[in-house]
């Protein structure tokens, strides 16, 4: 089948290159085994519509909606292309039970949409049990892959040390001396706060306060923060991230920026007003490059809406995953993930999307990005645009230790 060709045995990829803008070629489907049939191809989304990550959802829903969309337009597969979404409610359970019904019911080729790290963990086991591929939205555990995974792919929110390295290269380049964060008192806090160790420069004055998961009054930890802090760390409490920013703020701490997790622009505008343009919002998409201005605009013209970093998550899966099916020649779930492991993708990110032996994302770069008011050039409607405060140099995936399959 075609996909054995990428199997070199060199370590050498192939490129994948994403339509990004409008235009393909035709191609045709062998329809080797699952996944195809009367009623066209289906891609499972397990998203979170409802609870405290509803809108990481609703725009990752979007952004796949469209991209199929398009790909059902440009017609280079022989079958069309559809989306089978589910409410997970962040519930891993609801979320395992909905993947195996995708898989076994609904046939579905490829699955994604998972944001919280208990949703990822769990359907990535599921994703290798099935042998069924898995383009998670967020989830930025470390416990996400194990050396023998080969069905699952990192893409919106990086592990720890991914995270922390293009903090780590902004607090050098403007010289901060004065660092200050607060991370939660579960698995992702405490691992950020190792990679704070790991990564942050000697020699700054730095400050670690650990926080419960639930909590929401950080001022007594910020009071004990120094005077003159440059910096404030807010990665490792994403649930309290904003409301950190907003109290220090009201506190009169006088800091350049905070630095949170992977929370949708959207909702940092909305949340913080003006305070947002001091906020740094963590990203992958390229916002500034051609490629995103022009599915942007295209967006922007089709659903008279906005299309932000996380719409960009869920169209880049549904543009992978389309293209893994026309290069793989099969609807056979296991071939897509194939093509997508060993292939390397040109998307709207700032490098090609590629993924080393276990599907841990390799070669990307991050950018920090604060939220003003006022639409951007492609959408001159918008509310809001994002401007650059610092793109990381290029990370690789042996950045990151995967589990043996036994620690899992």
């Amino acid at each position: 089948m075609a996909h054995d060709t990428f199997r070199t045995g060199t370590g050498v990829r192939r490129r994948s290159v994403l339509k990004v803008a409008g235009a393909a070629g035709v191609g045709t489907l062998a329809g080797c085994t699952g996944g195809g049939g009367d009623d066209g191809l289906t891609i499972g989304a397990l998203q979170p519509l409802s609870g405290n990550f509803a809108p990481w959802g609703s725009v990752h829903q979007a952004g796949l909606e469209f991209a199929v969309d398009e790909v059902n337009d440009e017609g280079f597969l022989d079958q069309e292309l559809t989306v089978e979404s589910t409410d997970t409610e962040s519930d891993a359970g609801g979320a395992a039970t909905a993947f195996r019904r995708f898989v076994e019911e609904e046939d579905a080729v490829a699955i994604t949409g998972p944001v919280s790290s208990d949703v990822g963990v769990r359907t990535a086991q599921l994703a290798e049990e099935l042998e069924v591929p898995l383009m998670l939205h967020m989830a930025g555990t470390h416990r996400l892959h194990t050396k023998q995974s080969r069905h699952t792919f990192r893409l919106g929110s990086l592990p720890a040390p991914m995270d922390l390295q293009p903090q780590a290269e902004l607090i050098e380049e403007r010289d901060y001396q004065t660092v200050g964060a607060i991370v939660a008192d579960y698995e992702w806090g405490r691992t950020v706060e190792d990679q704070i160790d790991e990564w942050f420069p000697d020699g700054i004055d730095l400050s670690v306060d650990v926080a419960p998961r639930g909590e929401s009054n950080f001022r007594s930890y910020l009071r004990d923060m120094p005077e003159d802090l440059d910096l404030i760390v807010a990665t490792g409490h994403p649930p309290g991230s904003i409301s950190i920013h907003t109290q220090a703020r009201e506190l009169g701490l006088g800091h350049d920026l905070t630095t949170g997790a992977g929370l949708p622009p959207g909702v940092l505008y909305e949340a913080l007003g003006g305070a947002a343009e001091t906020f740094a919002h963590l990203h992958t998409p390229d916002v500034y490059g051609d490629a995103f201005a022009d599915v942007a605009g295209r967006f922007a013209e089709d659903r008279g809406e906005q299309f932000t970093t996380h719409h960009g998550y869920g169209y880049i899966a549904g543009r992978v995953f389309a293209e893994a099916i026309d290069e793989a020649d099969s609807t056979d779930p296991s071939d897509i993930a194939s093509v997508v492991l060993e292939s390397s993708h040109d998307t709207i990110l700032a490098e090609p999307l590629q993924y080393n032996e276990w599907g841990e994302i390799d070669g990307v770069r991050s950018m920090l990005s604060t939220v003003h008011e006022g639409g951007p050039d492609f959408h001159s409607d918008g509310a809001f645009h994002l401007e650059q405060e610092y793109q990381s140099s290029l990370m690789n995936a042996s950045m990151v230790e995967p589990l043996v399959p036994e620690e899992r």
